[in-house]
């Protein structure tokens, strides 16, 4: 994923046609037309289909389409904090990170690295593993703490924080918790069930896929969300079900958490470019992360 491809599909998506998108974006039809089903391609779906001369999104380019809206958001939103800094000269440390996979921060991280640097500024966004790739990627940011499957990149180094499990997570008093608990999660007993997944372009939704392709079911959404948080909260007020890291088990009298079998383990870790020279201020921020997560694998 790159922020041209989603300035692509929201073009299209606004302006129903290529010809008049590829007018807006300075480019050819015919070389918008190939980025287009390049991506398709990536995807495996289609995201526009053809109706009295319009192309209208598909459902799966709807979805496309709101997240890359939230991902330009979040971008525009860093490019102008990057101005202001720039306005004030002041400096500062952007870094990417899923809310949920760092609680510590506000409480333990933020403090003991502004104990250190009390001058820099430590500016964050709220973003997947995606975005943070992107971020990192463009040099939009210096550092990242997202999940990932493994623990090496082409493009990107990462520092193990910790290791954790995906699990499912149902309302505590749901009738099918007692069988769960007995006996683990029978799939089969899921199929009308209501689900909150992640947000299609996330990490976390790739894993939920292959959890269901691998049991033969397709799941019955309720939402999609890219709040773990708000996915949770959702459990709790008998929504539907998710799938949340452990750590998040929080409130055991609200919600039953039930491991995947095999377990779905994955890292979170901190992200940095290759090419990137860490500075001293970075380095302790790294190391402040490191020293509170000391032992998480």
């Amino acid at each position: 994923m790159n922020t041209q491809q989603l300035e692509y599909v929201i073009a299209i998506s606004e302006e129903k046609s290529l010809s008049k998108a590829a007018d807006r974006l300075l480019v050819t039809q015919p070389a918008l037309s190939q980025q287009i089903k390049k991506l398709e391609q990536e995807l495996g779906t289609k995201l526009f289909r053809r109706e009295k001369n319009e192309l209208l999104l598909t459902d799966a380019g709807k979805v496309y389409v709101n997240g890359a809206r939230s991902v330009m958001s979040i971008y525009q939103k860093a490019l102008e904090e990057i101005e202001k800094l720039k306005k004030k000269g002041r400096r500062q440390i952007t870094m990417v990170y899923n809310n949920a996979l760092l609680p510590d921060f506000t409480s333990s991280i933020l403090p003991g690295f502004q104990k250190i640097w009390p001058d820099i500024l430590l500016s964050t966004v709220n973003g997947n593993a995606s975005v943070a790739k992107d971020y990192l990627m463009s040099g939009a940011a210096d550092l990242a703490v997202m999940a990932s499957r493994e623990l090496s990149h082409s493009l990107l180094d990462f520092l193990p924080l910790r290791k954790e499990e995906l699990v499912m997570a149902m309302a505590a008093d749901h009738p099918l918790a007692g069988s769960f608990e007995e006996g683990g999660i029978d799939f089969s007993s899921l199929h009308d069930q209501p689900f909150i997944l992640n947000q299609s372009n996330s990490f976390f939704r790739t894993i939920e896929h292959q959890i269901f392709l691998d049991r033969g079911i397709v799941p019955k959404v309720f939402c999609e969300i890219s709040d773990l948080n708000a996915s949770l909260k959702m459990v709790e007020d008998h929504k539907g079900f998710a799938f949340i890291p452990r750590s998040m088990e929080w409130n055991k009298d609200k919600v039953k958490c039930f491991p995947v079998d095999p377990p779905t383990a994955f890292f979170v870790v901190i992200a940095y470019h290759k090419g990137s020279v860490l500075s001293r201020q970075i380095k302790d921020l790294i190391r402040v992360m490191l020293e509170i997560y000391d032992g998480g694998l």
